[in-house]
């Protein structure tokens, strides 16, 4: 996996790899604090763990309520992103 020559920081691809592996799993020490690090200077990752995790969360809870997605689901979907990102 690619890194920032002058860290150990991971860089944008491996920090977006790391972000949704650490929705399914907890990922070890080093890399949690890697990720830590890089999204402290990288908005636009921030933004993409903060999208992931929204997403994550509305599927899980989909999965649990058993409902079909419909049109009216992905509308929904679509308002509550956008509100999350103007938080």
């Amino acid at each position: 996996m690619e890194r920032h020559l002058h860290t150990l920081m991971p860089c944008c691809k491996e920090a977006t790899m790391l972000a949704e592996k650490q929705l399914q799993q907890r990922l070890p020490r080093w890399q949690r604090i890697g990720l830590q690090f890089h999204l402290l200077y990288c908005h636009f990752c921030r933004r993409y763990v903060k999208q992931s995790k929204t997403i994550d969360q509305h599927l899980r809870q989909l999965a649990a309520e058993n409902t079909a997605l419909d049109e009216s689901v992905k509308r929904q979907w679509e308002v509550l992103i956008a509100a999350e990102l103007e938080k």
